[in-house]
């Protein structure tokens, strides 16, 4: 679309928003002023009609009402009602005496209401009996005992002539209006196409790389409309564009190798150690808001100012540090400064290692707990191998309580190893999970079946707390039965004889997601253990001591498994302190 066609729609638009709001606001003043002079006429001449007919209910005497009403509104060119105060109309100049009987109970129109109540009132409707839209004003007769009502009403005919007549004012101040954008627009466009075209080939040289002194003169600089402004700033910005290459070429040395090691750290200073530039990933590894213009002195790590010395004998160094941060945290740094052979400046690069540091850890400390626990039962295998072979295969009792040890031990090795692999699994996304609409209470029901002789002989019971019994969530069988086999065991491990453990499901409608919880009557967990409790091989110092067996890999499957369920998991206190509730959550079936 063309300028000059923009500008067109641009009038023409604007002036036919505003015919048509005046339109709007001339009718509604037209409409409401025609109401207001139509029912002050109608007032006046029920006035009269009062005075003529006194009472209404006087006129049944005669049995005259109908015809007296069809003189009245005769006389005043309008329809004349005559009711009683019952609702019941006696006289209708509009309506023939024989059907009177057939017309509806008034005591329920708005004005025969209002006129009853305050002695006159008004309404405006469409009549089913003369088929029409009328203006109805109704007033009390003269008898104060039992009033009655007389009503006289006007068809809707001078108002919408006045709209008509107001439609064609429109319809032609339209056309004139149409008319007046055509012109306006045409000289509008042209003018303002000439002084765009001046200044666009001007502006297009300049565009095209020619920064020559003719280029820039021939911008209409000497005009002082807005064309001329535009046309000095595009000057100005000329004039700067040609010292601003100058300076991008020496700055393009200085960034390139910052260009090569983007995503991490980096930091540029100056000959005097004064900071000139650094990116946000080097704020955000040393917990800074703003560094520029401090000297590195001022950043307060001691590593980057032996860096920065270090750099300045040998022209470049690596260190690897560590911050603390603002939160308590430590975060492990590794660090490169360069100094730029042409601009002299020194380039920080940076990388955060805290994760490599971290996985390195749990590597080892993984290792460790491996061997850990797989020396014991390994040990006791070859201690009661070497003692049959020595000299217990003689005696067969000796034989075979030995036999059961390594037995016993074989097999918490082989738990151990599946555990591993199916942990193993689990954390690398290898478990192919089935995702299925289940029965909450069928699947606790079967893990507390599958576990009940383990209460028996503690004296340990459990209650089930499940108020919704058709609770359905999104779940592999499998695992859900795991991670319930898992907990429900733990808490009749650690729960004190004769008590109780507690089952218990909850929905939670903001989060679409329901929660399972089992209640153990323990010691509890420390708040020391609890951040830990789900890590693997970890058993708290109470379980180690004690003669509960395990391999501290069930509570790690447990959240792995819940996890891979699109859930959450976490543990805290019992009420009351008397014991550790271990909860997940999981999504509920729609």
């Amino acid at each position: 679309m063309g300028i000059r066609a923009r500008i067109f729609l641009l009038i023409f638009l604007s002036l036919s928003i505003s015919i048509t709001i005046s339109y709007i606001i001339a009718e509604r003043d037209l409409t409401k002023t025609f109401e207001e002079q139509i029912l002050d006429q109608l007032e006046k001449q029920a006035s009269l009609l009062v005075e003529y007919i006194d009472e209404v209910d006087s006129l049944l005497t005669n049995n005259n009402a109908d015809s007296i009403a069809d003189r009245l509104g005769n006389a005043s060119n309008s329809r004349v009602t005559l009711i009683l105060n019952n609702g019941k109309v006696i006289g209708d100049s509009y309506i023939d005496e024989k059907e009177l009987s057939q017309l509806d109970d008034h005591s329920t129109r708005e004005e025969f209401i209002e006129a009853m109540k305050y002695g006159f009132g008004w309404s405006s409707r469409y009549s089913a009996s003369v088929k029409q839209q009328q203006l109805y004003f109704a007033i009390r007769d003269n008898n104060e005992i039992s009033p009655n009502i007389i009503r006289i009403a006007v068809p809707y005919t001078y108002l919408d002539q006045a709209i008509q007549s107001l439609d064609l004012s429109i319809l032609l101040v339209a056309m004139v209006a149409l008319l007046v954008a055509t012109i306006a627009s045409g000289l509008a466009a042209n003018y303002t196409y000439t002084s765009i075209a001046e200044l666009a080939n001007a502006a297009s040289n300049l565009a095209g790389g020619s920064l020559k002194k003719s280029s820039i003169k021939a911008l209409p600089t000497d005009r002082v409309d807005e064309f001329g402004n535009v046309a000095r700033s595009i000057s100005q910005i000329s004039e700067d564009l040609k010292s601003q290459i100058n300076l991008l070429a020496k700055q393009r040395d200085q960034f390139g190798l910052v260009l090569d090691d983007l995503g991490e750290g980096i930091m540029v200073a100056d000959k005097k150690g004064e900071i000139t530039y650094c990116n946000e990933q080097f704020l955000l590894i040393i917990s800074q808001e703003n560094v520029i213009g401090l000297e590195i002195k001022d950043l307060g790590i001691k590593s980057i100012q032996s860096l920065y010395k270090k750099s300045k004998r040998s022209k470049s160094a690596d260190i690897e540090f560590e911050i603390d941060t603002k939160d308590g945290a430590t975060k492990w740094i590794l660090g490169s400064m360069n100094q730029s052979k042409t601009t002299k400046e020194f380039i920080l690069v940076i990388h955060d290692i805290t994760q490599l540091r971290q996985l390195n850890s749990m590597r080892r400390d993984f290792i460790s707990n491996v061997s850990h626990e797989l020396r014991t039962p390994v040990s006791v295998i070859r201690a009661n191998s070497e003692t049959l072979l020595e000299s217990a295969l003689d005696d067969k009792k000796q034989a075979k309580v030995f036999a059961k040890a390594i037995l016993h031990n074989s097999e918490r090795l082989t738990e151990m190893v599946s555990d591993l692999l199916d942990l193993s699994r689990i954390e690398h996304g290898e478990l192919k999970l089935h995702i299925e609409k289940l029965n909450l209470q069928e699947c606790i029901d079967k893990s507390i079946d599958s576990l009940k002789n383990l209460g028996k002989k503690k004296n340990i019971d459990i209650k089930c707390n499940c108020p919704n019994k058709t609770q359905y969530v999104l779940a592999d069988k499998k695992a859900l039965e795991r991670i319930l086999t898992n907990l429900i065991d733990n808490a009749f491990k650690y729960s004190e004889e004769n008590s109780v453990i507690n089952i218990a499901t909850k929905t939670k409608h903001k989060h679409d997601n329901v929660l399972i919880s089992i209640t153990d009557s323990g010691k509890g967990i420390s708040d020391v253990d609890k951040p830990v409790i789900f890590d693997r091989f970890f058993r708290t110092a109470e379980a180690r001591a004690s003669e509960k067996k395990g391999s501290g890999l069930g509570l790690a499957i447990v959240k792995n498994l819940v996890n891979s369920l699109n859930g959450d998991v976490g543990v805290k206190n019992a009420p009351n302190n008397t014991g550790s509730q271990f909860w997940f959550t999981l999504p509920i079936a729609r």
